[in-house]
């Protein structure tokens, strides 16, 4: 995008509010199973995480995440021999909250479901347990971290006999890969035969998905191509709102508005990614573009710089622009 004029003050500032986000997307419906809903204030979200461990300071970064059982297999012995099963469609989706010492697990798939709650003392290195399977199963218990991430937990189970115990560990493969066992113990502080296990894999959608939106942002920065083309990234129903301009709600408005900042000069820039989540088929993406206008007439470029927020849609299988608005710091 260019600008044929000096901005004036639009907004100073752009935040992730309920009532913003509320305007943003009036219309726009939500396919999503489970969704929680809080402030950032300056923290990392999820998927900025994933990309990054190194943004958070959460002792649990490392599992943020969308996991899946690794070739759809699970070991277990609840009495009797080993056995070896296929367990389909396993799906964890791990996430931080709204504090950086704690994660939360919601696991779907074949029933019992369930979620897991794990929480860091920092003063005492401590993680606390807590966890809910089909309609009996709460546990209870704590442990600690050791060796690189992995961690190590002791949680007692309601409906498991009277002084057992299972330890719990969680061993890092690679990054995208970690290995769970669950050995149970008798009062007694024996082990009872009865364990289960698997590795689970990081569903590695997201990643893909950064790059689908850096690839339309890098078409956005391409004043070389055509107008006609660079507005097919954008779509039928784009609402677009720029600094001193009005609000445009179809694309061909978009394609006239393109062409007539293009007749004025040209704009030599760079879109950036701040953070994006994803909600079902629809994915909201923070950012900011710095560079410089230059007018058709000659003269000094006029740099410019301004934070924007993007809702994207799938259309046949393309990301699409369906709302933006970019803002401008005051003078």
């Amino acid at each position: 995008m260019a600008y044929s004029k000096p901005p004036h003050y639009i907004l100073a500032d752009m935040k992730f509010t309920l009532a913003f986000l509320c305007l943003l997307l009036a219309g726009i419906t939500f396919a999503q199973q489970t969704s929680i809903s809080y402030e950032l204030n300056g923290r990392a979200s999820n998927q900025a995480i994933e990309d990054s461990v190194g943004l958070s300071n959460n002792p649990f970064a490392q599992f943020i995440g969308e996991w899946a059982l690794k070739d759809e297999t699970w070991i277990q012995n609840w009495g009797g021999e080993n056995d070896t099963i296929k367990i389909p469609g396993h799906h964890t989706v791990i996430a931080k909250i709204n504090t950086d010492n704690s994660i939360l697990s919601i696991v779907d798939g074949p029933e019992p479901n369930g979620h897991i709650f794990w929480s860091y003392n920092p003063n005492t290195g401590e993680v606390g347990h807590l966890s809910s399977f089909g309609n009996i199963r709460a546990g209870v218990g704590k442990g600690a971290f050791y060796g690189k991430q992995n961690l190590r937990l002791k949680v007692s189970f309601e409906g498991e006999a009277k002084g057992t115990y299972r330890m719990y560990t969680y061993e890092w493969i690679n990054k995208n890969e970690y290995a769970l066992l669950s050995i149970q113990y008798n009062e007694k502080d024996q082990p009872t035969g009865l364990f289960y296990k698997g590795n689970f894999v990081r569903i590695s959608k997201n990643q893909s998905l950064k790059e689908e939106i850096e690839t339309v942002l890098s078409i956005l920065d391409d004043n070389k191509i055509s107008k006609e083309e660079q507005i097919r990234v954008y779509a039928e129903d784009i609402v677009h709102m720029a600094p001193n301009n009005k609000v445009i709600t179809d694309k061909k408005a978009l394609l006239d508005y393109l062409k007539e900042q293009e007749r004025l000069g040209h704009s030599e820039m760079k879109h950036q990614m701040i953070e994006y989540s994803e909600h079902g088929d629809v994915v909201i993406m923070r950012g900011q573009v710095k560079g410089i206008f230059y007018a058709k007439e000659g003269g000094d470029g006029y740099p410019f710089q301004t934070k924007n927020l993007f809702v994207f849609k799938k259309e046949k299988g393309d990301l699409k622009i369906t709302k933006v608005i970019y803002n401008m710091p005051p003078n």
